[in-house]
């Protein structure tokens, strides 16, 4: 992706029939909405949110740039 990744980790929500799933992307904030429409299946509303990790939930996901993840709750 992007070479302004500079270790972020931004949250995008995916809503879809009343559910609503967060997605944390480890990409640059212009990619974030995209890399996760690509891990889930069609048809989710997805927004990038304005949700701020702290350094300590940064660090908890431990992801590597580039990559994405399904958050089991809201940060």
């Amino acid at each position: 992706m992007g070479s302004d990744y500079a270790g972020g980790i931004f949250l995008v929500t995916a809503t879809k029939d009343g559910k609503t799933e967060y997605w944390a992307a480890a990409t640059p904030s212009a990619y974030a909405v995209d890399a996760v429409r690509a891990q889930i299946a069609p048809g989710w509303k997805l927004a990038l949110t304005g949700i701020r990790l702290t350094t300590t939930q940064v660090a908890e996901l431990n992801m590597r740039p580039d990559s994405v993840r399904k958050l089991k709750d809201a940060p």
